[in-house]
Parts: structure tokens; sequence; C-alpha cells
């Protein structure tokens, strides 16, 4: 079995590749060839949760079970909020073939699938994004969506103004674009093409009467159902597009909240992104319309971007060989 740390992953994985395998999920979610069980939650105390994520994709060579935790109070001991890792097995088999870290795996995965759907549902000359988040899952959600949209300029919104400076120094190097910390939420999102949601907020983290016409909402952050990053005005006002139907309808308290205050329906979620990428139902209908992906995470997700990761360590000699 090969083990496969961050900086394995970091090295093996670029954003472009890893929108292509996790775009290629949802095709074959679509065409019924994916199987997934729903995310199971065990409650840790103090608001931490351990999630179980498995999933299969035989056609790929995909099979695989993600174990994460999510504390939010490690930022104060130095932690990662998300801790995971990965086994990934032959699916025909049922041989292990690689362990690896899955904090990364999980952040560029969920930053790809936002690029997919922005690919879809933003408009294509979106240049401006003003970006709620200055932690790890900000960062690969800015990499994922240059890829997919021509961005000029991006405003940062972080409750921390140490790490939010120091987030967008690096972004600056990494992007090669103008980032610039925005003190005022209001005029970060006022004019914003798209607005990109990775918090750990659980409550709303702006007015959704400040959206423009033709804006594009990407809300990743949250992941339970009595908590919510974007109000209800933002879902009332938007086309919403969620990951999965079943994950929405379990966890998305962005969609679940509006549903239980009776401001919308389930009608109001016009697809999942498997309709979308393969063309069932629109992602856009108008260059004014206001869109909204809402993922909860999907874990088929985990699985290509795994086996991707473990194709391209046998290529290039890397990782650690254990046996068992």
């Amino acid at each position: 079995m090969l083990l496969l740390g961050r900086d394995d992953l970091a090295a093996l994985l670029t954003p472009a590749d890893v929108i292509a395998a996790v775009e290629r999920a949802f095709r074959e979610c679509a065409a019924g060839r994916v199987a997934a069980l729903p995310r199971a939650g065990l409650p840790m105390g103090r608001g931490g949760v351990f999630l179980a994520m498995i999933s299969a994709l035989p056609a790929l060579g995909a099979l695989g079970t993600k174990l994460a935790t999510v504390v939010e109070g490690n930022q104060r001991r130095g932690l990662p909020t998300i801790q995971a890792t990965y086994l990934l097995t032959d699916p025909e088999t049922g041989t292990p073939l690689a362990l690896m870290e899955a904090g990364f795996l999980t952040a560029i995965r969920t930053g790809a699938a936002s690029a997919v759907a922005a690919r879809y549902m933003a408009r294509p000359d979106s240049r401006t994004l003003a970006c709620f988040g200055a932690g790890v899952q900000a960062r690969h959600q800015l990499l994922c969506l240059r890829e997919i949209l021509p961005l000029a300029r991006v405003r940062v919104v972080g409750r921390d103004a140490a790490r939010a400076g120091a987030f967008v120094r690096r972004m600056r190097d990494e992007l090669g674009l103008p980032v610039e910390i925005a003190t005022d939420r209001r005029a970060a999102v006022r004019g914003a093409d798209v607005v990109s949601c990775a918090t750990t907020a659980t409550r709303p983290v702006f007015d959704g009467r400040d959206l423009g016409p033709g804006a594009h909402v990407d809300a990743v952050g949250n992941f339970r159902p009595a908590t919510r990053e974007v109000d209800t005005v933002t879902i009332r006002k938007s086309r919403v597009v969620v990951d999965t139907y079943d994950g929405a309808w379990e966890e998305a308290g962005d969609v679940l909240i509006p549903i239980k205050a009776g401001a919308i329906t389930r009608r109001h979620v016009r697809a999942e992104l498997a309709e979308v990428v393969t063309g069932k139902r629109p992602g856009r209908t108008s260059a004014e319309e206001i869109t909204l992906f809402k993922s909860v995470g999907f874990a088929p997700e985990d699985a290509v971007t795994a086996r991707l990761a473990y194709d391209r360590a046998l290529a290039a000699g890397r990782g650690t060989r254990v046996d068992l």
C-alpha cells in the first residue's frame, strides 16, 4: 500500500486536473454508474463532528472511504479545522491501494466542484470576486475558480485582520492578480460578479440585497442543517443548484432554513450539478439572472481525486510503500 502525505498531494494534483476529474464524477453520477452511501456523522462534543464518506465509481477504478473530523475551535490550537484520511481501494479485488492525507484532498476537490458549477452557472465574463473566508478552503476556491473564470480582482472579507492580511499577500503571489482586504462587506458584494463563501460562520455573512444582477454565489462552508452562510433573500432571488439533492435535503441549512420558514419550497432548487453538467437542466438562463451553487460535499469527488493522486504517484515514483 502507498502512503501519500499532504506534500505529495500538493505536488501531484493541479486545480485543472482535479476540476476535470470531478466533472467526470458528476457525469458518471448522471449515467447511474456511481454508488455512494449517505454521509455518516458522529458528534464529538464541543461542536466537533466525525464524518465518514464512502463511494465507488467502478468504471474509473475508484472505491474508497474518507474519515474526517471538523473541529471549529482548532484554529485557536494551531490545528486545521478539517483533518482527514482517505483509504483508496481497488474496486475489482478489494485490495487497499493507498492511504492518504485528505485535508488537502477535501479542499481541492471542493474548490474543483465549485469551478465545475461556475463553468455552467457564472457569467463567462466574470472578473470581480468577493471572497468570504481566509483559510485553507478559501485558498482552493480561488485557485480553482481562477482556472474557469477570467478573474481580474479579488476582495477578501475575513474575521481576523492579521490572518486575512497574510492570506491576501499569499493569494496575490499565487493568483498573480490584485487581491485586497475588504473592510466593508456590503461594498465587497456590490459589483461582484462572483461571491464565494468558504467560512465556518453559522449565520449569513452578507446581505442578499447587495447582490447585483447576474452575480453568481458559491456557498461551500456550511454543511449543517441548522446553520447557514447565505440569507433567505439570497436564496429567494437566486437560481439554486446543489451538488446533490440527497445531501441538500439532509444538510444544507442555507436551503433548509428558508424551506422550514415557508419562504421557499423544495421546488426552488432547480437542479443538482450532475443534471447541469450533462445539459439536462440549465445552470443559468440569462445574463441578468442571479445563480447560486450550494455544496455540502459529495463522496465521489473524493474518490476520483484520490484515484488521480494514486495514478500520478505511481507514475512519478512518489509516496512511501508499506506492507500491512
